[in-house]
């Protein structure tokens, strides 16, 4: 069961979250992974967002955070991929992040990171780089 799973650390956030991408990977893919107060999984990794294979994503917070409550969250980590390959965070990476922080704690859930997923190989083999770790 998911529950039972405590997440505690970007990397096996960013693996539990890269399983459920798809192998072939064409268009971005946003995930949000609900946790309980104490960081462990509610549910699986729920994809929020599907772009285009022009990077173009269309991000509907209500849709993400009635998605979040509706799993009983108290603590998320939110994750994209590129299809690139590059997990190097763009600009609007870190406005993301910012709006995400702002919408959880309107509503009382502590945002924990927005994981940037690229190919396994990147960054010194993690594949992904966390925005919480880089600041």
């Amino acid at each position: 069961m998911e529950s039972s799973i405590l997440i505690e650390s970007a990397a096996q956030a960013a693996a539990i979250i890269r399983a459920a991408l798809p192998k072939e990977q064409k268009e971005e893919r946003v995930f949000v992974l609900p946790l309980d107060a104490n960081g462990k999984m509610l549910a699986r990794p729920i994809r929020v967002s599907v772009g285009h294979q022009d990077g173009t994503t269309v991000i509907d917070l209500g849709s993400i955070f009635r998605e979040v409550l509706k799993a009983g969250a108290e603590e998320i980590i939110v994750a994209h991929n590129h299809p690139s390959g590059a997990p190097t965070p763009s600009k609007q990476d870190f406005r993301l992040t910012e709006t995400f922080q702002s919408a959880a704690q309107l509503l009382g859930i502590k945002f924990l990171d927005h994981l940037i997923l690229g190919s396994p190989e990147c960054e010194d083999g993690k594949g992904f780089v966390s925005i919480e770790e880089i600041g």
